[in-house]
C-alpha cells in the first residue's frame, strides 16, 4: 500500500496527528548522529545504546520544528549494526527527497518520545531485531519519516484506537497589502484576503473524501464563496487511484501543486496561470491517475474526462470546471511526469475538448435579421514543465501553449453571433528559490529566502482579452518562514502590459507585502 501513501502525500493538505504511547526519557548514549536540513527544517536521525535497557541500540527520529515528539523509529535486542544500517536506510530516503544529511546532533528536547516501532519494509531482518510492531500499516510510518513535506502533508495513519475512518480539517489562507504605481499615480490598498479549508475523511485504504472552499472578499466589500474542488480518491491498486467529482486539473503543475499562496513562493500566480489565464484551474469528470516504478525511476501519469472548456463572456476559453457541459463531446486531458531520482521532475501536458458557440450574451444584443447560427470550434492545449527541488534550491519553469478554432458565437459588445478568428494562448514562467538555510545556520538569517520569477502571457486572435491579460512580468521577493507553514513575504512586481491601446497605462510597478500560513 506504499503508493497508495504515496498519493496522499502530493496532497499537500492532508496533515494528520500519529498517536503513539508516550515514554519517559532514558539516559543514552548517541553512538550515530546526523542532521537533515530542508526547506528551513532540520530533522535529527540518532542511533542510541539505552542504559539499563533490554534493547542493546535505538534510533531515534526528532522533528523539533514540526513540532513532533520524538520517535523510536526501530529498537533492536541483538545487534547494533541493525539499528546503524536502519540509521543509514533513513538518511538515504531523506537525501532522496531533497534533504542534506551531514554529522551532527540537535539540542535535546524537553518533551518525551513517542516509542512507535517501525517494521522493517522489507522483512529480512528477524523479527527478534524489531520491537513493539504496534504500527498495523507498515508503509505508512516509513513514508512519514522521509516525507518530503517537513511543513505537513504527512501520509494517513490510522489511529492507535484501531479506528478505520479518520476526519481532518486543513488548508490555508493569507492577506495581501499592495502599493501600486503607474504613470506618476499611486494606490494603496489591502487588496486579498482569503481563506480556503479543506475537509478530507478516509475510511481505511478505500476511500478518501475531500473538498476545498475559498472565502473571501471582492472589491465592493462582499464575502464569495466558491468551490475549489470537491472529490471522491478511490484507491483501486497500489499503482491506481480513481478519481470522480470536481477537482484540480492535471494539466500543468501550477494550479494542482503551488497555487496555496503558503506554498506558492510569490504573492500571486505568473501571469496566465490564474483562475483567468490559459491554465486549467479544475475540472468536473472523472481522473485516473498513478505511478510506475521503473528501475531506480519513477513514472506518474493523470488522464482526465470530463466536461471540459467553455466560451467566455468576451468570446475567449474558460477552463474551468462546468457544472454542465455545452455539447455532447468530453474534454480528454491529463500529464505523465518523469522522475529520474527524486528531486527533478519533468512533464508533460494536454488537452483535447470542444467549445460550442452561444446565441446571445447577457450583454449583447442580437440582431434578429441575422441568420447566421452559432458554431462548435476544437481547444487543444499542450504544455511542458520542469522543477528541481532539492536542499535549499526550488527551481521551476513551466510552458503551456492553447488554440481555439474559428467560431460563431455572441459575445459581449457584439449584435448577434458573429464569428470569431482562432485564439491562441500562450504562457509560461521560470522561477528560482533559494533558502539561506544552505548558506547559514544562523537562526534568523536562515530563515530567509530569496526568490525570482519572470513570466509571459500572449493572446493572439481576440483584441479586447490582449488588452486586459497580455503582460510581460519581473517578479523578485524574499520569503521570511516564520514557521515550516507560516511565511511573510515582500515581493517586487513589474509589469509591462503589451497589448494596451495607446493613452492607456502600459505598464505598473507593484509592491506586495503578504501573510500565508497553511494548517
Amino acid at each position: 500500500m506504499e503508493s497508495r501513501n504515496r498519493f496522499l502525500l502530493l496532497r499537500s493538505a492532508l496533515l494528520t496527528s500519529v498517536g503513539g504511547v508516550a515514554a519517559g526519557a532514558t539516559p543514552a548514549l548517541a553512538e550515530v548522529s546526523q542532521i537533515c536540513s530542508a526547506w528551513n527544517v532540520d530533522r535529527a536521525i540518532e542511533v542510541l545504546t539505552p542504559a539499563g535497557e533490554t534493547a542493546v541500540c535505538e534510533v531515534r527520529y526528532r522533528k523539533p520544528d514540526e513540532g513532533a515528539a520524538d520517535a523510536i523509529l526501530w529498537r533492536a535486542s541483538n545487534s547494533v549494526a541493525f539499528c546503524v544500517e536502519k540509521a543509514k536506510e533513513l538518511a538515504s530516503r531523506l537525501t532522496a527527497a531533497g534533504f542534506d544529511c551531514r554529522d551532527g546532533k540537535l539540542a535535546e528536547s524537553d518533551e518525551p518520545s513517542s516509542e512507535q516501532a517501525l517494521p522493517d519494509p522489507a522483512g529480512s531482518e528477524a523479527s527478534a531485531d524489531v520491537a513493539d510492531e504496534r504500527d498495523d500499516q507498515p508503509g505508512a510510518l516509513a513514508l512519514q519519516a522521509a516525507s518530503p513535506l517537513p511543513s505537513g502533508g504527512l501520509p494517513y495513519k490510522r489511529l492507535s484506537n484501531g479506528s478505520d475512518t479518520k476526519f481532518h480539517v486543513a488548508g490555508y489562507a493569507d492577506a495581501t497589502f499592495e502599493v501600486v504605481s503607474s504613470m506618476g499615480d499611486m494606490a494603496t490598498s489591502f487588496s486579498t484576503a482569503r481563506f480556503n479549508p479543506a475537509f478530507l475523511f478516509q475510511h481505511k485504504e478505500l476511500v478518501l473524501l475531500e473538498a476545498e472552499a475559498e472565502i473571501s472578499v471582492d472589491d465592493d466589500g462582499e464575502t464569495e464563496v466558491e468551490l475549489e474542488y470537491a472529490q471522491a480518491d478511490l484507491f483501486i491498486h497500489d499503482n491506481l487511484t480513481l478519481v470522480l467529482g470536481q477537482f484540480l486539473s492535471p494539466v500543468g503543475q501550477f494550479q494542482e501543486r503551488l497555487h496555496p499562496s503558503w506554498i506558492n513562493r510569490m504573492a500571486d500566480a505568473p501571469p496566465g496561470f490564474g483562475h483567468d489565464g490559459v491554465q486549467p484551474t479544475s475540472e468536473l469528470g472523472i481522473m485516473a491517475r498513478g505511478g510506475i516504478s521503473i528501475g531506480g525511476s519513477l513514472v506518474t501519469y493523470a488522464v482526465a474526462i470530463g466536461n471540459g472548456p467553455t466560451v467566455a463572456h468576451e468570446g475567449g476559453v474558460v477552463f474551468e470546471a462546468s457544472g454542465a457541459d455545452d455539447n455532447s463531446n468530453k474534454a480528454v486531458s491529463g500529464r505523465l511526469g518523469f522522475l529520474p531520482v527524486p528531486y527533478l521532475e519533468v512533464g508533460g501536458s494536454f488537452l483535447v475538448g470542444d467549445v460550442s458557440g452561444v446565441a446571445d450574451e447577457m450583454d449583447a444584443a442580437p440582431d434578429p435579421m441575422s441568420a447566421l447560427p452559432p458554431s462548435s470550434a476544437n481547444v487543444t492545449l499542450w504544455g511542458a514543465d520542469a522543477a528541481y527541488t532539492r536542499g535549499a534550491w526550488d527551481v521551476r519553469a513551466e510552458y503551456l501553449n492553447a488554440t481555439r478554432d474559428t467560431i460563431a458565437t455572441s459575445f459581449a459588445g457584439s449584435s448577434g453571433v458573429e464569428v470569431l478568428p482562432e485564439l491562441n494562448l500562450e504562457a509560461w514562467y521560470a522561477q528560482i528559490a533559494f533558502s539561506l538555510s544552505g548558506v547559514t545556520s544562523h537562526p534568523v538569517l536562515q530563515k530567509f529566502e530569496p526568490a525570482v520569477r519572470y513570466g509571459e502571457y500572449d493572446v493572439n486572435g481576440l483584441d479586447e482579452l490582449a488588452e486586459e491579460a497580455a503582460e510581460r512580468r519581473i517578479d523578485v521577493g524574499v520569503n521570511y518562514w516564520i514557521a515550516p507553514s507560516i511565511v511573510a513575504r515582500g515581493v517586487v512586481g513589474w509589469r509591462d502590459f503589451t497589448a494596451r491601446p495607446v493613452g492607456e497605462p502600459s505598464s505598473e510597478t507593484r509592491y506586495s507585502l503578504q501573510f500565508a500560513y497553511g494548517f
